[in-house]
């Protein structure tokens, strides 16, 4: 199987849209690290039982930003995507920057979602384990904070110290949609106040060598989201459906069977 890629019109915004499967919807709220790799191997095996979605965040290539520059308008938005694909109560996914929409969603929506799965998200301050700004790192530094193992030849194709011409627009649009809504400040520092608002099935996923958000924030979530689950994978970084894509597709395979 292979995904398909469109373009949607959301009240007047063009959105580009990557899909694959059928069945219960998947939405899956992308990270900005992955330029280029947005479908990966999870997507794909997931894709097999479940209709996995995945719109291009605004301002990332492929989509508009007009006038989206808070955490609401990103909501707003992809509840407006929802309506435009008519989804409805989708089960959403998200990594980094997009498990931070994801849950800032379940907050304040959670009766129009099934489920949310946190894949090493963005959005709590921890105190005693702040977030990296990772926006300040060269590629060797990012790797680091990103990997567990950042010499590896996944982590340099990610994360390249020279990126090629092709990719170079796409890895500066992610990175600007990454400053405006993470710029110094990566979280919500009212965040945790409202987590208790989550009523639906929750699944947290963290990777134990994460340098960027340290698992100190996983266990914030989990403590805090009443009956959610924690899963944390050992030698893994940021990012999980990367970087240990079965135990990760494992984990998300095992939820959802539960609670789908």
């Amino acid at each position: 199987m292979t995904y398909h890629e469109t373009t949607i019109d959301v009240r007047g915004r063009q959105v580009r849209l990557l899909s694959g499967g059928s069945g219960i919807p998947l939405l899956y709220l992308h990270d900005t690290f992955t330029v280029g790799q947005m479908w990966s191997d999870v997507h794909e095996r997931l894709a097999a039982h479940y209709d996995v979605i995945v719109p291009i965040h605004p301002g990332c290539e492929g989509s508009d930003a007009p006038e989206i520059d808070t955490m609401d308008d990103l909501i707003f938005h992809y509840l407006d995507v929802c309506v435009a694909l008519q989804i409805d109560r989708p089960m959403v996914w998200g990594a980094s920057l997009g498990g931070w929409i994801a849950v800032e969603w379940a907050v304040r929506y959670s009766h129009l979602l099934r489920g949310v799965i946190l894949l090493d998200a963005l959005g709590l301050r921890v105190l005693d384990a702040p977030t990296a700004d990772i926006l300040r790192l060269d590629a060797a530094q990012t790797r680091a904070h990103l990997f567990a193992n950042p010499g590896a030849e996944l982590a340099h194709q990610l994360i390249p110290d020279v990126p090629s011409v092709e990719l170079l627009p796409a890895i500066l649009k992610a990175r600007q949609t990454l400053a405006r809504f993470a710029w110094q400040f990566p979280d919500n520092p009212k965040l945790s106040r409202y987590l208790y608002r989550i009523s639906i099935p929750t699944l947290i996923i963290w990777g134990e060598q994460d340098e960027f958000i340290p698992s100190a924030h996983g266990y914030a979530f989990h403590n805090a989201i009443i009956g959610s689950e924690f899963v944390q994978l050992p030698q893994c970084g940021h990012l999980p459906h990367v970087e240990q894509p079965d135990a990760c597709l494992d984990a998300i395979t095992a939820f959802l069977n539960r609670h789908c």
